[in-house]
């Protein structure tokens, strides 16, 4: 059994982790590519054991289990990449947009009300004529691991709030339920990459949208399955309207 702690800096809501960057300290449990179901709002500041489950392995906080994970597999199967000025203009009209994504403007990695340096700032807006929602981003030194190299829970991070956004389903509020990612390469610090997503169907209330990472030469080293599911509580709607107001 290990422990983690994920910290202020790293929530999506503003009382709970993000989901991707979560998603990615529970997959170290995992050697190779990871799923994790998530069961519960990650809370901050506070210990997360992760330990053997009954299937796989499973995130504890006291008595709530947080999430599932489980060894997976990832298939992506991408439509064409914008170009580099559609990818800029995505980022542009994100900055622009009214609605959707201001419903969490602190989360830690599409909050545009994180300083430059705190949050990641990958603001993945719909390129022209594309399905595809795309940002660049360009990983600063304090997310390196002793090696030198981009940990894998900020690679999983970059990789999941696209995938919301890709969904274009404007004010409607959805909460990432399952992620699956495969970290083909970990970049160093300084390299300039493309966070890139697009949707890829629905269920009722589950939304399902999958993403990339690309690097200088627009070759994939990192890829994502998500499972988004769309609320239906308006108490737990307004509540989390309030708390990231």
């Amino acid at each position: 059994m290990t422990e983690v702690v994920i910290g202020t800096r790293f929530c999506g809501p503003r009382t709970s982790g993000n989901g991707g960057y979560c998603a990615g300290l529970f997959a170290q449990m995992v050697d190779g590519t990871a799923a994790v179901m998530l069961k519960a709002p990650p809370p901050l500041d506070t210990p997360i054991a992760l330990r053997e489950g009954e299937c796989g392995f499973e995130a504890v906080a006291g008595e709530t289990l947080i999430a599932n994970i489980e060894p997976a597999s990832v298939k992506v199967s991408p439509p064409p990449i914008p170009d580099d000025a559609a990818v800029a203009r995505g980022h542009d009209d994100f900055l622009k947009a009214e609605g959707g994504h201001q419903i969490i403007p602190y989360c830690f990695v599409c909050g545009k009300e994180r300083a430059p340096g705190d949050g990641l700032r990958i603001f993945s807006g719909p390129c022209p004529d594309s399905p595809v929602n795309a940002d660049f981003w360009t990983p600063a030194k304090d997310l390196a691991g002793e090696d030198g190299l981009v940990r894998p829970e900020f690679l999983w991070a970059a990789l999941d709030c696209p995938t919301a956004y890709a969904l274009r389903v404007g004010d409607t509020m959805t909460l990432l339920g399952r992620m699956a990612a495969e970290i083909i390469r970990r970049p160093k610090p300084g390299e300039r990459l493309i966070a890139a997503a697009w949707r890829e169907g629905q269920d009722g209330r589950k939304h399902f949208s999958d993403s990339v990472l690309l690097d200088e030469n627009r070759e994939i080293i990192a890829a994502a399955n998500t499972l988004w599911v769309e609320l239906n509580d308006p108490a737990l709607i307004a509540k989390l309207r309030a708390e990231n107001a």
